[in-house]
């Protein structure tokens, strides 16, 4: 069975339908007569497009093990990454029966938005991707399947001294918003400015990166003579600078965080993203288990899978296991998780073994890949 909006959702979800937010609900999909019934167990979703598509993939893998008595999942797309409508939807999610758990949100502003309601209410949150690290600090119930930028940072700045001798001019231009500005101030903590000199520390709001703002961005990172750049900001602007970027400053390197989408880009992109060297959570190539994921992901949406939808489809796949294990409220699932690797052995998901830090992050690495010109084909 597909999901689908119809059947008879809670009045609070008629409510986001109302706002014009898509919510769709696995109805009776893993063994319950109807959303939101007296007893029943439910995991949500909250995300952005490609998010939910891994997590529908998740749960029909489930299904291949047999139901899960009493148990519903409800998707919720979002329609803005931003703090507003996450609360919207954190308030209304929140007062849907039996929900445990909650996958989401689709970055750290609306994560951090968003886990007042869940811890609040002791529903369990596992954010997929988001890295700010002051959401370690959200609350008992808040998880997320990444380490905190300060470890991002480290890798950041190591593969790029690894890469540049001492003396190199940088430029650092983030998002001015959660992410951005943590991962900022974690990457100048972590590098050496006596030996990679700072010349240029320009901020950008996303979105709002125009054709005026590009050139004023490239006309300072000209004036400083710059060696490379560090991109702590997302994948469309970047998009929108590199062209610019390459006339002028020809082949500059580029170091970028996480936020630099795989599935993005490689469903369509210019020869100026060749060269650009990016930090993500999982390298989709490293296992055939990976590969497989990637390929079936692209067999049924018409790109690959990347990091983000693999975190996604191992965070759906471990609170699955939970309920099939037995838990059946938000602290069971809490509980459950923080048994990882204390006692129970790690969930052995497709990204890896998943254990979760005292403050609820996933321990694991970063890795550095790089966009060459057979990306995306």
């Amino acid at each position: 069975m597909r999901p689908t909006d119809r059947g008879r959702p809670m009045s609070r979800l008629a409510t986001l339908k109302r706002r014009g937010i898509q919510v769709l609900i696995f109805t009776s999909l893993l063994g319950l007569p109807a959303c939101g019934e007296a007893n029943s167990k439910v995991l949500a979703v909250a995300a952005t497009g490609t998010f939910l598509d891994a997590a529908r993939i998740a749960v029909a893998d489930e299904l291949e093990l047999g139901p899960i008595s009493g148990f519903d999942t409800i998707l919720v797309e979002e329609v803005s990454n931003r703090s507003g409508p996450a609360l919207e939807i954190a308030r209304d999610l929140v007062e849907v029966p039996g929900l445990l758990a909650v996958v989401g949100h689709s970055n750290s502003t609306a994560s951090l938005a968003a886990s007042q309601f869940y811890n609040r209410r002791g529903v369990v949150q596992i954010a997929p991707t988001s890295t700010a690290p002051i959401y370690s600090d959200a609350g008992a119930f808040s998880f997320r399947m990444v380490p905190p930028d300060d470890v991002q940072a480290r890798s950041l700045v190591r593969n790029l001294e690894e890469a540049l001798p001492p003396g190199s001019r940088t430029a650092v231009l983030y998002v001015n918003d959660d992410y951005g500005r943590a991962l900022r101030a974690a990457v100048l903590k972590e590098l050496d400015t006596e030996a990679f000199p700072v010349v240029v520390d320009l901020p950008h709001a996303e979105g709002e990166v125009e054709e005026v703002d590009v050139g004023h961005i490239v006309e300072a990172l000209g004036a400083a003579e710059v060696d490379v750049v560090l991109w702590l900001a997302r994948t469309p602007a970047l998009n929108l600078l590199l062209p610019v970027l390459r006339e002028a400053k020809g082949d500059v390197p580029v170091f970028g965080g996480d936020a630099i989408s795989r599935v993005w880009f490689v469903s369509g992109r210019g020869s100026w993203w060749e060269g650009v060297r990016y930090l993500d959570f999982v390298d989709m190539d490293a296992t055939e288990e990976l590969r497989s994921f990637s390929e079936r992901f692209r067999a049924i949406h018409g790109v690959p899978a990347g990091g983000a939808e693999a975190l996604t489809y191992d965070a759906v796949r471990l609170l699955l296991a939970t309920v099939r294990e037995g838990a059946d409220s938000g602290e069971a699932v809490r509980e459950y998780l923080m048994s990882l690797g204390r006692g129970r052995d790690p969930f052995p998901g497709i990204t890896g073994p998943l254990v979760f830090s005292e403050a609820g992050d996933a321990e694991r690495e970063y890795v550095m890949l790089a966009i060459g010109p057979e990306e995306g084909t």
